[in-house]
């Protein structure tokens, strides 16, 4: 037999206890968008605010030999001689770098230099970088004269300078790739030499800190 509905029962509350679990699931999922977007908003907002102070974060400061470098994006600046002047590597990072005390005389007491490598060589883009950041460096910082040459100039206008064109006065400083990294001198004629292409700037900065008297 079939339930009679009381007499007594409101439609209106029949109608409520039948959309009521359709109301809470409702509002579950509501709540549940809701909370996925706040979630989802706080990161976003935190990670500009991250973003921001990392921006404005001032550049570490380092300091060797009472010269003061500050990191920032372009590399390590310092001021030399009244000029700004971005590094790669810190001095503290290439004290390690073999240097001939020979090559430490001939470099630091000259005014006229040869600057000089082989077009052919297994890092020759890297060393044509750091050679005219050097020509550039040393001729308006360094009060030095600087001249480039080519140890193998076929096809190329610049003249053919070695390590046969050095004398006591006007050094020649060859840069070629080779196993082992560091800096010798023989007979007026200082060579640098680069493990790997990153060693090639290494080898570079440490070639201006020498000059420039900021490592010894």
């Amino acid at each position: 037999m079939f339930a009679l509905r009381s007499l007594h029962q409101n439609p209106d509350e029949e109608s409520k206890s039948f959309y009521a679990p359709l109301v809470h699931r409702a509002t579950m999922q509501w709540s549940k968008k809701t909370l996925m977007s706040i979630f989802i908003a706080a990161i976003m907002i935190l990670s500009v605010i991250g973003f921001a102070f990392t921006f404005t974060e001032p550049p570490a400061r380092l300091e060797y030999n009472n010269i003061a470098f500050a990191q920032t994006v372009q590399g390590l600046q310092a001021k030399i001689n009244g000029t700004k002047l971005t590094f790669y590597y810190f001095p503290g990072q290439l004290e390690d770098i073999a240097f001939d005390e020979g090559a430490k005389v001939a470099l630091e007491g000259t005014r006229v230099i040869w600057l000089s490598y082989d077009p052919n060589d297994l890092y020759a883009s890297e060393i044509a970088d750091v050679l005219y950041y050097m020509e550039q460096t040393l001729d308006t910082v360094g009060d030095m004269y600087v001249q480039r040459g080519l140890v193998n100039n076929t096809d190329y206008p610049l003249p053919e300078i070695t390590c046969a064109n050095a004398t006591v006065t006007v050094p020649v400083l060859v840069m070629q790739s080779n196993n082992e990294t560091g800096i010798t001198h023989a007979n007026g004629c200082i060579t640098a030499t680069a493990g790997s292409s990153q060693e090639v700037y290494q080898v570079g900065d440490r070639l201006l800190y020498q000059a420039f008297g900021v490592m010894d």
